[in-house]
C-alpha cells in the first residue's frame, strides 16, 4: 500500500513536470517580445479611447471649458504621444484597422494580428 502512493507522488512530480514544460513550448513559439507589444498597444488604446471620448464629454457638458477644437486637438496629441511613447515597441497599431491592412500588404505578421485585435 506505502509502494502505490509512491507511485502516486511519483506521477505527480510527472505532471509537473510535463506542465512546466509544455509552458516553456508555448513561450518558444511566441515571437520575442510579444507580451511587451500586447502590453503597449493596450496601453495606448486605452489612452487614446480615454483621452478622446473625455474630452468630447467635457466640450459637450459645458462649451466654456472645453472647446471642439481643444477636444480634437486632445486626440491629435494622444496620437503622436502614443507614437513616440511606445512606436519603438509595438508600431503604435492603435486602429486594428491599420494592423490589419499591414497585415494584408504583408508589411506585418498574421499571428500577431488576432492577439492584437
Amino acid at each position: 500500500m506505502a509502494s502505490s502512493h509512491a507511485c502516486e507522488i511519483h506521477d505527480i512530480a510527472i505532471a509537473q513536470s510535463a506542465a512546466k514544460s509544455q509552458k516553456h513550448t508555448l513561450l518558444a513559439h511566441l515571437p520575442p517580445l510579444f507580451v511587451q507589444k500586447m502590453m503597449a498597444e493596450a496601453i495606448a488604446t486605452f489612452l487614446l479611447v480615454f483621452v478622446t471620448c473625455g474630452a468630447a464629454a467635457l466640450s459637450k457638458q459645458n462649451e466654456s471649458s472645453v472647446s471642439k477644437l481643444d477636444a480634437s486637438v486632445a486626440g491629435g496629441l494622444v496620437v503622436t504621444v502614443m507614437i513616440y511613447a511606445v512606436g519603438h515597441i509595438s508600431g503604435a497599431h492603435m486602429n486594428p484597422a491599420v494592423t490589419l491592412a499591414f497585415a494584408a500588404f504583408r508589411h506585418f505578421p498574421w499571428l500577431q494580428c488576432s492577439s492584437l485585435e
